[in-house]
């Protein structure tokens, strides 16, 4: 679940801070979702899954200012299963090959200036993935949902921040209201309370996370700011214009 990784990825970066065409119809369409496959591609259908994923992301300047890009990826089936295994409930890599997944796409963006005000953006994250078809991708959408429920996913949390030096004084996750967006969507809030001995400090961290569907792809959006969450309104505009580059991306 996204929702817990930007979380944790988001303190330890807070703390020191402040101390297209027919190419792509191939392998989208054609190509198996199992890491054999994906690994036999040609070099030309792998770029045009990846071209294929960042056109359905949001770019930099879509964003709010104020952030900076810290790091992009593509992910595997393999690549993650192993950055979800700490969640209860985690689908494995032979999960994802199962439902068809073929590649995925993350973007991380930190602010410029660290800033302690009520409401400062701490993390901001998007991810964009694409399966064979949109029962696979609906069977992953559905599983995600499903995590938050797990007795198991605040304690994971928990065990996690405790390694990174921190104390869980108070942790809390909900549902939130969101407009219609997209074939599916399911948006869920966070709060945690933690305090951190290097440095001395205690953090209240709201991170709000929205998934969409949208045919056979998968967009998320995952904001973590200090003390109040950020505008829903905001957070909605946002989430349509990655449902309309999804869209567009599919077309």
């Amino acid at each position: 679940m996204r929702l817990l990784l930007p979380l944790i990825a988001a303190i330890p970066v807070f703390l020191a801070a402040c101390g297209g065409g027919d190419e792509t119809e191939v392998p989208l369409t054609g190509a198996s979702a199992s890491p054999t496959a994906v690994a036999s591609m040609t070099a030309e259908e792998h770029s045009a899954v990846e071209a294929f994923l960042k056109a359905a992301a949001l770019q930099a300047e879509d964003l709010p200012s104020g952030l900076t890009l810290a790091d992009e990826k593509f992910t595997t089936n393999e690549d993650e299963a192993e950055q979800e295994n700490i969640l209860p409930g985690a689908p494995t890599a032979e999960d994802l090959s199962r439902w068809g997944r073929i590649l995925g796409y993350q973007a991380s963006y930190s602010p410029e200036a660290p800033s302690t005000a009520t409401g400062a953006t701490v993390f901001f994250q998007l991810e964009t993935n694409v399966y064979q078809d949109s029962k696979g991708a609906d069977k992953h959408f559905e599983a995600i949902r499903q995590q938050p429920s797990d007795p198991g996913f605040i304690n994971a949390f928990q065990e996690e921040a405790k390694a990174a030096g921190g104390d869980v004084r108070d942790a809390s996750i909900s549902p939130m209201a969101f407009a219609k967006v997209g074939d599916d969507r399911m948006a869920f809030e966070m709060r945690i309370r933690a305090h951190y001995t290097d440095p001395d400090r205690e953090l209240n961290l709201v991170t709000q996370d929205v998934g969409i569907r949208r045919g056979r792809a998968i967009g998320f959006i995952t904001v973590v700011t200090l003390d109040s969450p950020s505008p829903v309104q905001e957070l909605e505009d946002l989430t349509r214009m990655l449902d309309e580059r999804l869209k567009d991306a599919l077309e």
